[in-house]
């Protein structure tokens, strides 16, 4: 089965999104912090692990580059996706050569939820 991750402060933000994963038998899980989702990852057993993880731009404890850095460091199999309001070329040079698949609104809906089914 496969695994995504929120890492948000407010569960509210990815509603949307977790219910369209969900309804694609996709495990959703919660974290509220960058140290909570490495420890997450840190605790899965070998041989799965975390498919995707969906972060805000900040956290209470690190900024999304340093969680993908880290996250990319611990599970290179593990796709991110960073909501935010950057402009295209912005998030582009930021995030250049960490995999991170996409900058999703601040607020994800249906539309952004509609490219998940497609890729």
């Amino acid at each position: 089965m496969k695994q995504a991750v929120f890492v948000s402060r407010d569960e509210a933000q990815f509603n949307e999104l977790e219910q369209m994963l969900g309804r694609h038998g996709i495990k959703i899980k919660w974290c509220a912090t960058g140290k909570e989702l490495l420890s997450l990852i840190t605790d899965t057993p070998k041989g799965q692990w975390i498919d995707l993880v969906i972060m805000e731009e900040e956290l209470p404890d690190m900024n999304a580059k340093a969680l993908v850095e880290a996250v990319t460091t611990q599970s290179p199999m593990t796709n991110c996706a960073i909501t935010g309001t950057m402009d295209k070329k912005q998030f582009h040079d930021l995030y250049e050569g960490y995999g991170v698949l996409i900058q999703l609104s601040v607020q994800p809906d249906q539309e952004d939820a509609r490219i998940w089914k497609t890729n």
